[in-house]
């Protein structure tokens, strides 16, 4: 997969092209998908809980629509066929179906680290989010770029809020390894970086 965006500290668009070959190896198999409708998506929209309103639809709703019974299957086969149309809208619902269902993120990991670089979602921020619940080192090839690159729609943030939630998930991961990124990121040129990696190290009695 291949996105633009920029590295911290230079504003210079880099390309980052990540295991393409491998993901879509493992998308293949599902065969060429369609996209939902906007029915399907409202149905699935209503999992997503609203202040003041709550949830709409019940998981066994939508598992009875698109003859699932297993939550985090579902949540695996439209993310798969979503990667492979390129469709950011029904990754979004995916990643819905998965939250909803309480599914385990570990057999999302590979799917998701392989989606991460891709600039045509706007998932990065959830993406990290899930890896970090698993506070695995198989997932720290993601969360340093996470501190680093940039996607194009996120250029506007100045509190780096994704390189932030990389920081934290490396900070949750037991090991030299993630020490070692995060007093990487001691001397990052942005501030809120340094920062927060210093913090992470501190909390770890690492510092």
């Amino acid at each position: 997969m291949r996105s633009t965006g920029r590295l911290e500290g230079t504003g210079v668009p880099v390309l980052v092209v990540r295991g393409f070959h491998l993901f879509n190896e493992n998308i293949n198999h599902m065969g060429g998908g369609r996209a939902m409708t906007p029915e399907e998506q409202d149905l699935i929209m209503g999992l997503a809980f609203v202040p003041g309103v709550g949830r709409t639809r019940t998981i066994d709703e939508v598992l009875a629509h698109f003859g699932e019974s297993d939550g985090g299957a579902l949540a695996l086969r439209l993310l798969r066929d979503a990667v492979e149309r390129r469709d950011a809208d029904d990754v979004e619902m995916a990643l819905i179906v998965h939250g909803a269902a309480d599914a385990s993120a570990e057999e999302f990991m590979e799917p998701l680290t392989e989606l991460f670089p891709a600039e045509w979602h706007r998932e990065h921020e959830d993406i990290v989010s899930m890896l970090g619940r698993l506070r695995s080192p198989r997932t720290m090839p993601t969360l340093v770029l996470a501190t680093h690159w940039v996607p194009e729609y996120l250029d506007w943030d100045e509190n780096r809020a994704l390189a932030v939630k990389a920081i934290w998930a490396l900070g949750a991961i037991p090991g030299e390894e993630a020490r070692d990124a995060l007093k990487g990121l001691r001397d990052a040129e942005n501030e809120i970086i340094r920062e927060n990696a210093v913090n992470q190290l501190a909390r770890r009695g690492e510092l």
